[in-house]
Order: C-alpha cells, then structure tokens, then sequence
C-alpha cells in the first residue's frame, strides 16, 4: 500500500506532530530526517520493491539491489527515528511500520546479509533483522545472483544469472 505524509500524520495528534518534529536531525549533507517521512519512505520503498518482483528483469523501470540497499539504509535511520520519540508517538507510527515490516518479511527470505553488506560498503554488526533478508524472487533476486556467498561480484549486468 502506497502511503503519503498525510495518510500517516493523520494518525497523530497535533502535539504529537511537534514531538516528531523536535525529535528530527539534519545530516551533514543537509537531509533532514524524521519518524514521519521515514515511515512513509520506508513504507512505500517495501511496496515498490514487492510490485517490481512480478516485472521482467529486463524492465527499465524495476529497482536493483543498490535500491535494496536505499530502502535498507532507510529502515536504518527509521529505527533511530523512532527511538528518538516518546513512546507513545512511536506506537502510532507503529501499525504502519510494523505492516512494511510484515510486508518485506513476506517476499524476502533469511540471508546471511554479505551480498548486502558488500554492497553497501557496511559491517554487519549492529545492523537491524533487515539487511539479512533479501527478496526471493525477481529482478532484485536476479541481481543478487549475481554474487557469491561472500558478496563479491561474479556475474555480468547484461543479462540475468541462469
């Protein structure tokens, strides 16, 4: 399901709305980040990732596992975002996080994350249930198979793995 930033600030009371706003961070590139957008970010990036499991690998218009790796890196500052808020804030923003999180569990399946982490250039330690999973099936899948256990590349980009 498709979200926007109303959908899910809806959900909050205008004191809520502020608590959100004062637990947010700017990056040293000048992003600002918050509970609120990351949730929709989150949301929608497990959405686009399950719809493009029924495309052609071929299609121009299907994420790869350097999108994978986006949405991943989202979940990340996600879960800081939400730790940053007041319990009660968080919770609400909860049934739309925990319905993403479902979401991803049920087309991803367990991985030992090192495809991921070579990809990301990230260690592994630390890093939330989501980077050890990977999509089973379609372009992203595809992609994946083209690296070994160990995360290196071993495939060409022209065409998907046989």
């Amino acid at each position: 399901m498709i979200y926007t930033l109303d959908d899910v600030a809806n959900r909050l009371s205008p004191e809520q709305l502020a608590q959100v706003e004062e637990a947010s961070w700017v990056s040293e590139f000048g992003h600002k980040s918050d509970a609120l957008t990351l949730t929709v970010g989150w949301a929608n990036h497990v959405d686009k990732l399950d719809k493009d499991r029924r495309l052609p690998w071929e299609d121009h218009s299907v994420w790869t596992e350097h999108d994978l790796e986006a949405a991943l890196r989202i979940r990340d500052r996600l879960a800081q975002a939400l730790s940053r808020l007041p319990a009660p804030v968080a919770e609400r923003l909860s049934a739309v996080v925990s319905e993403a999180d479902e979401s991803f569990r049920g087309f991803t399946a367990d991985d030992t994350g090192a495809r991921m982490a070579r990809i990301a250039d990230v260690e592994l330690a630390g890093r939330g249930w989501w980077w050890f999973r990977v999509p089973v099936d379609g372009p992203i899948a595809i992609d994946l198979s083209h690296y070994d256990a160990a995360g290196n590349y071993v495939g060409g980009s022209d065409t998907p793995a046989s």
